[in-house]
């Protein structure tokens, strides 16, 4: 099935845990869930316009090194089309372009990345990592006021914070991700409405083994 806005079929696919489905309003989507994939953070983007990301890995566990995530939005006799470059050479991950998209398609991105990435180092399944995040996500966390900088002033934002594995039933197969933990940074002041997301996973003598940081740095006119 074709969807005008891929980020709502991810959506969909961490609700359902496999599969790609539409989310019924009768599955409760929480205000976090509405706020990430839902919304219209795209359409009022004067195309064309390019969004430029910074992303950081660092920490003990892997090697560190700093790429980035670009969101391109263009506008011609066809339509509007919303294509991303998701990191280069071999951490590229293929996010198809997407038509009239309404989410930005940056965070798909980022968590697809991070799945894949979960799957690589732990041997588990790319579907189980999607529903503990979507369990997660669905437990309702609660937005909390923040400031961020961006083009030279301080505007406001909400963060959302989750740890996917806390309360992981299969804990035992994971231990060293128990703590992990998600930080979804959103702002109506920045372009494109999401500022930053954030994963940290810390040994127990809180030693930061994994961080990677995706965080918007600007933009450009060129789509």
């Amino acid at each position: 099935m074709k969807f005008r806005n891929r980020l709502s079929a991810l959506l969909c696919t961490l609700v359902a845990g496999a599969g790609i489905a539409h989310a019924e309003p009768s599955q409760e989507i929480t205000e976090a869930e509405q706020q990430l994939f839902l919304n219209d953070q795209m359409s009022g983007l004067k195309a064309p316009i390019t969004l430029s990301y910074t992303f950081k890995r660092s920490g003990t566990q892997e090697l560190p090194f700093q790429d980035t995530v670009e969101v391109r939005v263009i506008e011609d006799k066809s339509g509007r089309k919303v294509s991303t470059s998701c990191l280069s050479g071999s951490r590229k991950t293929e996010i198809p372009e997407i038509e009239a998209a309404q989410s930005n398609p940056a965070l798909m991105c980022f968590l697809e990345r991070d799945i894949r990435e979960m799957e690589r180092m732990t041997g588990g399944k790319s579907n189980y990592f999607r529903k503990r995040i979507r369990l997660a996500l669905s437990e309702g966390p609660k937005a909390l006021p923040v400031k961020v900088s961006f083009g030279g002033r301080t505007v406001d934002g909400k963060e959302y914070r989750i740890t996917p594995y806390a309360n992981d039933p299969n804990k035992q197969k994971f231990p060293k991700y128990l703590g992990k933990t998600y930080v979804f940074v959103l702002s109506d002041a920045v372009p494109g409405g999401l500022y930053r997301v954030d994963t940290v996973v810390q040994d127990g003598g809180k030693a930061i083994l994994i961080e990677e940081d995706m965080v918007l740095a600007g933009t450009g006119g060129k789509g």
